[in-house]
């Protein structure tokens, strides 16, 4: 409607304003130019007279939307037209898709780095939320000593360039008084791309109790194993619960130690009050003591054995079988081997590719 049915007032294109990226513009007379802008200009006919330029105004006539114009005509919208915009009266009205309040995140996203004794640095988000709470000083001072227009506009300018840098340090035609020397990270940049926190910190984050390295194919191995350098398992750990069946067997295993495989890399002994102390075989002077003292009860962190159930994985994981189970079997050379057979789900070939496993 070219017309508002309530109030009369003239429709035009709500558009961005040329050259200035967070700005919003009504051009009221896009559209059905001639006619209403003649109509305008003969409203002004004796000030055109007096001054030219007055007309040339006329012509490139706009309304500037700035976020209070916006807000109060959001907040004129009636709750039954809410509708419209698929939104429920109840819940979201269209005033609450403006920004009014920048919430300030906890400490531990923001972190100050002590650089010595006496400097500390601030961690950009500190910085922008700090700018706006001088920007809102600034503000306020002004309307308190009644200041100039262009000195509160300036200001407020500034707040919004501060508030759209915080959410996003790449969003373009960035003022130069506002660039920085070195460029910040926004809320946005450490969320999104190879190095934020989905791709970096939860997708893809380095975990314990795993190893990778280069596949090779082994037709002699069974299609449920995949065989595992024994440099990987004298790592790779598994916390075996001493019972009367295998308290021999693990004796043995403590008295090999961390060196030789199968062997052991930690004991933990439970104590009478139901604690319990870590010692670990690394730098026991007298492993045959521990091995005695071993009771029912206590855990022995053993090397990975044959048999042991193991994750296999090779990224990018696409679908489900993308990671399967198999049995370890812990052999000589440095590479993970398995069964050509069961390339074709993990998509695997032998031109350098790596494979993870992850022990349960």
């Amino acid at each position: 409607m070219r017309t508002c049915l309530e109030c009369g007032a003239h429709n035009g294109t709500v558009k961005k304003k040329p050259g200035e990226s967070l700005k919003i513009i009504h051009d009221r007379y896009s559209v059905t130019k001639d006619q209403e802008i003649d109509d305008l200009v003969k409203q002004f006919e004796h000030s055109c007279n007096v001054n030219p330029d007055i007309e040339k105004t006329l012509k490139d006539l706009y309304e500037d939307l700035d976020p209070l114009t916006v807000q109060s005509i959001f907040a004129k919208i009636r709750d039954e037209d809410i509708h419209l915009f698929h939104m429920q009266a109840g819940l979201c009205k269209p005033a609450d898709l403006l920004v009014t309040h920048i919430p300030a995140p906890p400490v531990c996203i923001r972190p100050t780095v002590a650089v010595s004794a006496n400097v500390k640095n601030e961690d950009d988000l500190t910085m922008q939320i700090a700018e706006m709470v001088y920007c809102n000083a600034d503000i306020e001072n002004c309307i308190a000593q009644g200041q100039g227009t262009k000195q509160l506009l300036e200001n407020w300018n500034r707040l919004q360039w501060t508030v759209a840098l915080h959410l996003n340090s790449e969003t373009p035609g960035i003022p130069l008084d506002m660039l920085k020397k070195k460029p910040s990270r926004g809320l946005s940049q450490r969320v999104k791309g190879k190095h934020g926190r989905f791709r970096q910190n939860l997708s893809g984050k380095r975990v314990d109790f795993t190893g990778r390295t280069v596949i090779s194919p082994d037709p002699n191995c069974a299609i449920d194993e995949v065989m595992v350098p024994v440099l990987m398992a004298k790592v790779l750990t598994f916390p075996d619960k001493v019972n009367r069946y295998n308290i021999d067997k693990l004796r043995s295993l403590i008295l090999s130690g961390p060196e030789n495989h199968p062997g052991a890399n930690f004991v933990e002994v439970l104590q009478d009050n139901g604690t319990s102390t870590k010692i670990s075989l690394f730098h026991a002077r007298n492993r045959v003591k521990i091995a005695d003292e071993l009771k029912i009860g206590d855990t022995v962190e053993r090397h990975l054995a044959n048999g042991d159930a193991v994750l296999f994985n090779r990224q990018p994981s696409l679908h489900r079988v993308s990671i399967m189970s198999h049995k370890a079997r812990i052999m000589p050379h440095k590479t993970l081997r398995f069964n050509e057979c069961v390339c074709a789900p993990y998509n695997a070939d032998f031109d350098g590719d790596e494979m993870n496993i992850h022990v349960p």
